[in-house]
């Protein structure tokens, strides 16, 4: 067992000093082209921005104070997208160093973005990862899921089944259809948008034939989920033991293991998620496109002529993850809209759109994308759209004060680190949609929060940034006999529930912080509510980092107008007389620029 670490809200890492100023950055880094903000918090006049040489090369007055309501305090917002050299820089406020490692450079999101695509390597079931990929985090084969038994609530299951692949859904070693869904379609949309950067994007891990590194991660768990659907198109609801097992390696864990419940909610999560996978593997693989479309089509019939057939909770003798719904009709929808795109029948039909942030147990939001984004095929496209927009402005609205996420107090519910990614998902589609700059900025502030820029004053990423999580509720991390947590993972994040807190060994004691959830958090192996991974938590990071580094690249999502997505550059036009007007670009407009001072193509003074 590794020693145990907690981790509260952080005046920073220097010694102590007469003032009591804290700058919160991005850990990370910032892409020199980018909006770049950091929050200070009981700082007073202008701040100052310091080279490696000691020269002051930018200097901003902080915006007027705020309070945010998740962490109770009084915080100012500083903007210095002006500084675009790269380097790493020191933060001076009333003369003093307040931070002496925030970074700017061209890979800033390269790495982490890889690193939250590689989670889902580390999470393989039922094979060796070998050191050549996953280095000192190696591990033997666990989990060889064949000839599963079916659990007695698997109605219409007899015998055994093979059942390998596929991802451990969390800090456990269980795998489960509804969580699998949005994960899989969330990780195929970021392929789908941006094939040109993730055709040649690659991570070091094992090749699946001609498939992109993306794809063939993605396949790994599709091949799974093709096993869990009977031959009349039903699908059976999760592959568990019956019991969580204790800390231990996937080996170790010799329990046996059943394929339990059967729902609707299973069925058409998998239906849309083959839809989507139908499209993107047709240009690699005919034939495995052609059967994951068969068996969305069967998926779909059968859910939803089953509606009613629902896990509202586990039998008697199962105690692993439930993942309970009491109505289908948003995953109905998901898979209709999925299968319309794909096939062209009109007999799919999709009701709405919907403004909840997606989440595995209401999958509504996913519908507005794809309705938004697909006007060719859409009647109401334009009211998906509208409907999408009208959210988005709220969070740019949101994000312009306390901390510059668009998060209140009530967003801090088990899993908030991925209501702030699928926030910034959001935000990028309004971006996608319009061109408008405000909403890249706020996807970014999501991102900045994610990776330090947040009370706790850590990035929620392990392995990434000046501080960031140790000791992870992550089985293989806990057991693998290694300092270091796998890297990549992004945990839960700040949460006032306290399921995780009581008097018992294996629990926690009261990291709850009164008034202010954003700082309820602990970095403690007991925290499972605050502190455990998932896949659906990092599958919408890394659709986060993963899409802002494919903009960064140079590339627009497919389905964008051409020149709607300002890509990264800033150059003068050939030719230009010195003191003459010049035509620049920067990442988000174009703009006139004379003797220093920038005008739009109106002639009215832009703001820097």
């Amino acid at each position: 067992m590794k020693s145990r670490t907690f981790i509260f809200p952080a005046i920073f890492f220097m010694a102590a000093s007469s003032f009591a100023a804290t700058a919160y950055i991005n850990q990370v880094g910032y892409h020199p082209s980018n909006f770049k903000e950091l929050t200070l918090f009981e700082g007073g006049g202008n701040v100052e921005f310091v080279d490696a040489s000691g020269t002051t090369v930018l200097t901003v007055t902080p915006s007027a104070a705020s309070t945010w309501s998740g962490s109770g305090q009084s915080v100012q917002l500083v903007d210095f997208t002006e500084l675009r050299t790269p380097g790493t820089y020191s933060v001076k406020v009333n003369g003093q160093v307040v931070r002496n490692d925030l970074k700017i450079g061209s890979d800033a999101f390269d790495g982490v973005s890889k690193a939250l695509l590689k989670f889902f390597y580390f999470q393989r079931a039922s094979m060796a990862l070998d050191e050549t990929y996953a280095g000192k985090w190696k591990r033997a084969a666990g989990h060889p899921d064949m000839g599963v038994s079916f659990h007695s609530s698997a109605t219409g299951g007899s015998g055994t089944v093979d059942s390998p692949k596929g991802w451990y859904d969390a800090g456990d070693y269980g795998k489960y259809i509804v969580n699998s869904g949005i994960s899989t379609y969330t990780l195929l949309s970021l392929y789908e948008h941006f094939p040109g950067y993730f055709d040649n994007a690659k991570w070091n891990i094992p090749a699946d034939g001609n498939l992109p590194d993306l794809l063939a991660e993605i396949k790994y768990n599709l091949d799974w989920m093709l096993t869990m659907q009977a031959d009349d198109g039903s699908v059976y609801h999760k592959l568990t033991t019956l019991q969580f097992c204790g800390t231990i390696m996937p080996n170790e864990d010799i329990d046996k293991r059943y394929i339990i419940g059967k729902s609707a909610t299973a069925a058409l999560d998998f239906a849309g998620v083959m839809a989507v996978a139908a499209r993107v593997y047709k240009k690699f693989d005919a034939t495995y496109a052609d059967k994951v479309l068969e068996a969305a089509k069967k998926a779909y019939a059968w859910g939803s002529q089953n509606m009613n057939t629902l896990y509202t909770g586990n039998p008697r003798d199962v105690a692993t993850g439930a993942y309970e719904d009491r109505n289908a009709n948003d995953e109905k929808n998901f898979a209709a809209a999925e299968l319309l795109v794909t096939t062209g029948d009109a007999s799919y039909s999709v009701q709405g759109a919907f403004t909840n942030i997606p989440g595995w147990q209401d999958v509504s939001g996913l519908v507005t994308y794809t309705k938004a984004t697909h006007p060719d095929v859409f009647s109401d496209a334009a009211a998906a759209k509208d409907s999408l927009l009208a959210a988005a402005d709220n969070y740019v609205n949101l994000a312009s004060t306390g901390f510059g996420v668009p998060m209140t107090k009530n967003d801090f519910y088990w899993g908030s680190n991925s209501v702030a990614a699928n926030m910034g998902v959001w935000l990028l589609h309004a971006y996608y949609l319009t061109g408008d700059s405000k909403y890249y900025k706020s996807a970014i502030r999501t991102l900045d929060y994610l990776l330090g820029k947040n009370p706790l004053d850590m990035s929620f990423v392990t392995g990434f940034g000046t501080k960031s999580p140790m000791h992870p509720h992550h089985r293989p991390s806990q057991a693998d006999g290694v300092n270091e947590p796998v890297p990549g993972m992004l945990v839960g994040g700040p949460q006032p529930g306290g399921e995780d807190v009581g008097s018992q060994e294996w629990e926690c004691r009261d990291y709850r912080v009164s008034g202010a959830p954003a700082k309820s958090y602990l970095d403690d192996e007991c925290s499972y509510a605050s502190n455990e991974v998932a896949i659906n938590w990092n599958s919408p990071a890394a659709y986060l980092a993963g899409a802002i580094q494919a903009i960064n690249s140079g590339h627009a999502p497919v389905f964008a107008a051409e020149g709607v997505i300002a890509l990264p550059r800033s150059r003068a036009l050939p030719n230009a007389v010195d003191g003459a007007p010049k035509v620049r670009f920067d990442t988000h407009r174009v703009f006139i620029e004379r003797n220093g001072i920038r005008y739009d193509l109106k002639g009215n003074k832009l703001n820097r």
